[in-house]
């Protein structure tokens, strides 16, 4: 497995040369927009209730929920900001900014978050939300002015009225109805939008009348893309109300830095200073201390252009009208910082785009914080692109963190260590007995702590039907759990969790996959590492590019990185191009390339046929109009039968199984092809990928001699043996490859007298 640095690199000059759209409108073009890719779709996670659809590196982060992109309203093709709410009956919510409009998500309980509403709104890769008293406020890149929307009855006391409503927009102040980014001073109950068109700030007057804010004044010397507005209690500034303001000229690439101005009088805000760093690209966001001493800063451009690594900028403002610039640190980590914030005591958390949530403890040092945390929702790579999480917001009385995320939507997130430790000293089982099997783990309490009794499970899921098994404690960390009944060849999956005092907590390794039988044997087991006897196209085949080839793939937005074997790097892929060459540069095009397996034996009623399969047509300006039929054929390719018509993306490696006598007779001639097509009218991209081609035959006998499975032993299974001899198959008793004489020695002493 491996990833490819260069691709990072390719896309932040691209970026930094492209910042600026139009200066004669003045629009921001957010460098994000260049790398957008799209949403990575999957069911909602809720801890406790299976596992997610990825597997996220983490630590001392407990993921709660997770809800993807298409679970919304009108499956937004994009996130962005979220910021909380707590009612006054002490509800928590989630409010998340996605491209079509605001959510709002109960998050009371975090391992079972639920979206409650949901308000439309201009359609834009930027949203800004934020809160003031019951009231949430929206304002986009995409104009529209600040949508004002009343959460008094989110907590649907009148089950006949909406939970949120949009009460009004606001649509005054400036040159400009377009708004990047919104902050609040709730101290002095004032709003302030920052940029939108070539804006500084404009403010408003929330605290009078929330529901309808009326404009009250502007600042207008450099462009703003973020502030953060505090009204100081105590000191030479008490009774000041000061904003820290991330911008500068033209657009903010200019004297970018960090402008303080003293907005206390609205008709005459007065900028105290200006700081900017060394390596500054652009300044993007920052928060002032507990102590307000100093600020921590976030450059959106310097990673990949004048630094190499995650770099926090550190600017000491005990003196507003002449601030000092600190020594910065980093992470050692190569992603983008975004958005960051203090907050439970004295932590800082960054939302670093790829990398993720990244905790550090200000209380250890204020100048070069360890990273005590961290849950990267981008675990293909840290590299310096604008995908990933957006934001962050840890303010919840309850201690509960969320996180928007600009492909995989709304994380819901606790801080702390793992509430057990899961280990398996007697290994886990891949073949599970239908009529019932145990299995014994060890499951260990953090260092001075116990578990609740009964409070480790097993979850077993069949057919989509879960069942939850309480673990018998054996003393000594030792649990054992009891299968239920399956039927034979059912395939199954499992997973341990213990139901913590803060709610279920699952085994990071998440769900283990088995199947119901008494044996099994994998006569094809293929990964796919080299061409072998696969055939890489077919008579009738006239696709002009992307044809089939046996390589290790190279990555664009719709093909993917790695294969999936575990171990190697090839497997089956329609075209390779160039790193870091366009998302069409070798594509399917033009017609249909098929992809034929090497003859196999079939043979047998619980044989299946396997393989994993990555397929992607939902890209391009005529998206899913192409398909890739599967077949299976037993009489080596003269006719064949469909196993499944793939025509839904998935952009992921995919598992597929087929049990072969539910669709043809089992042969010992038989094939599999895959025939991906680019068939539909207009421009599309299609791309495809096999590996891991498997034959496995399952046994659902007791007695491997039982032949015909009737519970003896006799000369109806003599007579299958004949019929079979020389040949592999269900009477190939001992797997030997061929049915001989050892198998026919086998069955004579099984034989039932």
């Amino acid at each position: 497995m491996k990833i490819r640095p260069a691709l990072g690199v390719l896309a932040s000059a691209f970026v930094v040369a492209g910042f600026i759209v139009s200066a004669a409108i003045g629009h921001v073009d957010d460098p994000k927009a260049r790398d957008l890719l799209p949403p990575v779709h999957g069911p909602i996670y809720h801890e406790g209730q299976g596992s997610t659809a990825e597997v996220f590196p983490f630590s001392g982060i407990n993921l709660k929920t997770w809800i993807p992109l298409n679970n919304f309203t009108g499956s937004p093709t994009s996130g962005n900001d979220c910021w909380g709410y707590v009612s006054p009956s002490g509800k928590e919510y989630a409010i998340m900014g996605l491209s079509n409009g605001t959510a709002f998500v109960d998050i009371t309980n975090p391992s079972a978050a639920t979206t409650v509403a949901h308000i439309t709104g201009p359609t834009s890769l930027w949203r800004c939300v934020k809160v003031y008293g019951a009231f949430c406020y929206a304002g986009t890149e995409a104009g529209g002015g600040v949508q004002v929307m009343d959460m008094t009855n989110i907590d649907g006391n009148n089950a006949s009225a909406p939970r949120v409503v949009l009460s009004s927009t606001v649509t005054t102040g400036g040159n400009s109805l377009n708004t990047h980014t919104l902050t609040i001073d709730t101290a002095s109950g004032y709003l302030y939008r920052a940029g939108g068109g070539s804006n500084g700030i404009r403010v408003y007057d929330v605290k009078t009348n929330p529901a309808n804010p009326t404009f009250v004044g502007q600042w207008n010397n450099v462009y703003v893309h973020e502030c953060q507005v505090v009204t100081y209690t105590s000191g030479v500034y008490a009774g000041k109300q000061i904003a820290f303001c991330c911008g500068g000229s033209n657009g903010g690439q200019t004297n970018t830095g960090l402008y303080i101005v003293d907005v206390t009088n609205k008709a005459a805000m007065t900028q105290l200073s200006y700081t900017t760093y060394p390596g500054a690209k652009f300044c993007h966001q920052s928060w002032l201390s507990n102590d307000q001493r100093r600020v921590y800063i976030n450059d959106e451009l310097d990673e990949g252009a004048t630094v190499s690594l995650t770099t926090t900028i550190v600017i000491n403002v005990s003196s507003l009208t002449a601030p000092v610039v600190e020594p910065s640190f980093n992470n050692g980590n190569t992603a983008i910082g975004h958005n960051l914030y203090i907050g439970q005591g004295n932590k800082l958390f960054e939302a670093n785009y790829k990398a993720g949530l990244r905790v550090f403890d200000l209380n250890a040092s204020f100048s070069n914080p360890p990273e005590i945390a961290y849950f990267d929702t981008w675990p293909a790579d840290d590299g310096a692109q604008f995908n990933g999480l957006w934001n962050v917001w840890p303010y919840f009385p309850s201690g509960t963190v969320i996180g928007s995320d600009i492909n995989r939507g709304l994380f819901v997130w606790r801080l702390g260590g793992p509430a057990a430790f899961f280990s398996y000293p007697n290994g886990l089982p891949t073949v599970v007995a239908p009529s019932g099997a145990s299995v014994t783990i060890q499951v260990a309490p953090p260092a001075g702590t116990t578990l609740p009794a009964n409070s480790v499970k097993m979850v077993v899921t069949v057919a989509g039907v879960a069942t939850t098994v309480t673990m018998e404690s054996l003393g000594n960390n030792l649990y054992r759990g009891a299968f239920p009944s399956i039927p034979c060849t059912s395939g199954l999956s499992y997973e341990f969790r213990v139901d913590s005092i803060d709610g279920p907590y699952s085994d990071p390794a998440g769900p283990r996959s088995a199947v119901a039988a008494v044996g099994v044997a994998t006569p094809v087991n293929d990964a796919c590492e080299a061409l072998g006897s696969w055939a890489l196209s077919a008579a009738g085949d006239n696709a002009t590019s992307g044809l089939w080839i046996n390589a290790d793939p190279v990555a664009t937005a719709a093909q993917p990185e790695d294969d999936h074997s575990a171990s190697g790097t090839r497997c089956f892929v329609t075209g390779n191009g160039t790193v870091g060459g366009a998302i069409g540069e070798a594509d399917l095009d033009g017609g249909t390339a098929t992809l034929t397996s090497p003859v196999f034996d079939g043979t047998g009623d619980q044989t299946f046929v396997s393989y994993w399969r990555w397929y992607s047509n939902d890209q391009g300006s005529n998206p899913n109009e192409d398909s890739m039929p599967v077949s299976i054929s037993n009489d080596a390719g003269v006719t064949w039968t469909q196993l499944e018509l793939v025509s839904t993306n998935s952009n992921a490696w995919v598992q597929r199984s087929f049990r072969i006598s539910d669709f043809v007779s089992p042969s010992t001639i038989m094939k599999v092809r895959f025939a991906a097509r680019d068939i539909g009218v207009g421009g599309s991209i299609v791309e495809a990928a096999i590996d891991d081609f498997q034959v496995i035959r399952y046994s659902c006998n007791a007695n491997p001699a039982d032949l015909n499975g009737d519970g003896v032993v006799g000369g109806a299974d003599l007579g299958l043996m004949l019929a079979g001899w020389g040949l592999p198959g269900v009477t190939d008793i001992n797997q030997s490859g061929t049915t001989d004489g050892a198998d026919l020695g086998s069955l004579l002493s099984a034989w039932t007298l």
